[in-house]
């Protein structure tokens, strides 16, 4: 169901140059954030789509400098694509009728549109080995190509967005405060989360180089190609800024390794695939590889685990707050999520000697000395 009624979404669209008569329009996705439609269109009695997205301000509090990276960003790929005929593309920004590249509505909302992908699918768990393989060397490849983006460093669009130790801090607040009375219903989740508080720990920013990095690399975030399963581009650009690329490679893993989605209800069906993870380790050393520098590749193994571990606190901190941030279908939704995310930490701390052997395996092979 659309939050905003049909005449809205119909005026916004107006705001855009989108070639072609007015059709019809959807809403699109699952994202937890923003709000997404599908928009089509009639030129010359063939079907041109559109993906109108809302930014949402209130977790995005600088949506005019997160267009401008996203306007950077996807100029810069576009052009490298281009020049050398990449098997890659970029999502690309429709301009409004006065020439810019977001739309403000007369109730604050920032609105966008870009060109729909024809031809790619997502998935929300690989399936099978190639989507997987395929969605890491897409990331490697996105991380890689922006790497020498020119111009000043991008927005920060969420400040400390991977900063496990200030996540670990903010979820502290959450237990003590208990603001809903809610701890009672995730006792168990709370030891388990203090228990592991030392993975808060492991990957600093002040260690690792900077990069332009994605910062939400879900499987269902890059385009495998519909007939050849090849990755395609890579989609949801609102969290690109500078970071480190151990979370990148860290979430994929976590998301397209883990047997189950971020909502299952039956945590039998919740366990890390080590299978998922070297073929993820093997795609994303072929296109990142020559980039990264050695303590990059040294904790490799280790950024799964630092991930899962924060977005579970993420979610479990949420739950105790009230469902603020993350978009939730019932009132425990938050709670079972944060159960799959610690049930995922558990299997991949028993895989850790066999992840890291993993990495050492193929980054001997991948990557050259």
């Amino acid at each position: 169901m659309s939050f905003f009624s049909d005449s809205h979404i119909i005026e916004v669209a107006e705001q855009f140059l989108l070639v072609g008569s007015y059709e019809s329009f959807e809403v699109h996705g699952n994202g937890n954030v923003n709000d997404t439609y599908l928009l089509k269109y009639i030129s010359k009695g063939n079907l041109k789509r559109y993906t109108l997205q809302r930014i949402n301000h209130v977790i995005f509090k600088d949506p005019r400098g997160l267009m401008e990276n996203f306007y950077r960003v996807t100029e810069h790929l576009q052009k490298k694509f281009e020049n050398s005929n990449s098997e890659f593309q970029s999502l690309s920004l429709v301009r409004t009728i006065d020439q810019r590249f977001f739309h403000v509505d007369k109730d604050g909302n920032f609105w966008r549109v870009t060109k729909f992908i024809d031809g790619g699918r997502s998935f929300d768990v690989p399936k099978d080995l190639n989507q997987a393989y395929q969605a890491a060397r897409s990331f490697g490849d996105f991380q890689f190509q922006l790497n020498d983006l020119p111009g000043e460093s991008l927005v920060e669009t969420i400040p400390d967005f991977h900063n496990t130790k200030l996540r670990f801090e903010d979820f502290c607040g959450s237990v003590k405060r208990d603001s809903q009375q809610r701890l009672i219903l995730a006792s168990d989740l709370v030891d388990f989360a203090f228990s592991r508080e030392k993975l808060s720990n492991l990957i600093s920013s002040t260690e690792l180089p900077i990069r332009i990095v994605h910062n939400d690399t879900k499987l269902n975030n890059v385009l495998l190609h519909k007939t050849t399963g090849n990755g395609m581009c890579v989609v949801d650009l609102d969290t690109v800024m500078p970071g480190c690329v151990l979370h990148d490679f860290g979430d994929l893993v976590r998301t397209a390794a883990c047997s189950a989605t971020e909502d299952e209800i039956d945590l039998s069906k919740v366990f890390f695939k080590s299978d998922t993870f070297e073929v993820i380790t093997e795609g994303y050393l072929e296109t990142a590889g020559q980039m990264l520098v050695k303590k990059e590749i040294e904790h490799l193994a280790i950024s799964p685990l630092v991930i899962t571990y924060e977005l579970g606190l993420r979610f479990l901190s949420d739950f105790l707050e009230g469902d603020i941030y993350f978009k939730t279908k019932y009132s425990d939704h938050n709670l079972d999520r944060a159960k799959v995310q610690f049930r995922l930490l558990a299997s991949m701390e028993d895989q850790l000697v066999e992840m890291k052997e993993i990495v050492r395996k193929i980054s001997s092979l991948k990557v050259k000395a």
